[in-house]
């Protein structure tokens, strides 16, 4: 959903709760949103709406219109391909690639994922510095990214779950295991 302001009773709605539910969260603060004026009805940024669905583990497939937005980022374009339409073929997904990391950064802005498949070998870039960006950024930081190698190290995978990825998978790529994995992220 594109939507970027949300009234209460819209949040009321997405939430499934009361509007005056809705209302004590935002007096109390729990919940973060604003009065245009001092006697208007409560709005509720996106971002904001997210970070509370977040920190309270609530499924956000009402923000996403049931669609899950998947990134993939690798720079073997076969590997993207692959991917994509393993996706495509699935009712609920909605798949953009990057085959860069500069070009991956930009997608984060533009397509706002809810999943990023990872290479750790980018040509441009280390894919954990790539994550770092996201796990450092308050606004990135709800997407679960799942990295992806073929040159990687059984030993070397425990390290990176330890440091935040939120699975891995060692290439070559089982298109059914690697959709399992979305799944359970998402």
């Amino acid at each position: 959903m594109s939507k970027e302001m949300f009234t209460a009773m819209e949040v009321a709605k997405i939430l499934s709760v009361s509007l005056p539910t809705v209302n004590r969260l935002l007096n109390s603060g729990e919940l973060k949103g604003f009065r245009p004026s001092k006697n208007a009805n409560w709005k509720v940024t996106h971002k904001e709406l997210v970070k509370y669905m977040a920190d309270h583990e609530i499924p956000m497939e009402f923000l996403t219109g049931g669609t899950v937005k998947v990134l993939v980022v690798d720079d073997e374009i076969a590997i993207t391909k692959l991917v994509e339409l393993a996706f495509r073929n699935l009712d609920g997904y909605v798949v953009e690639t990057a085959n860069t990391g500069f070009t991956a950064g930009t997608k984060l802005e533009s397509f706002k994922p809810d999943v990023v498949i990872l290479d750790i070998y980018l040509n441009d870039m280390d894919g954990r510095e790539f994550f770092r960006h996201i796990r450092k950024n308050p606004e990135l930081n709800r997407i679960k990214v799942i990295g992806i190698s073929g040159k990687i190290l059984e030993d070397d995978i425990q390290p990176m779950l330890d440091i935040g990825f939120d699975d891995f998978l060692a290439k070559p790529l089982k298109m059914d295991t690697l959709i399992e994995m979305v799944k359970k992220v998402v």
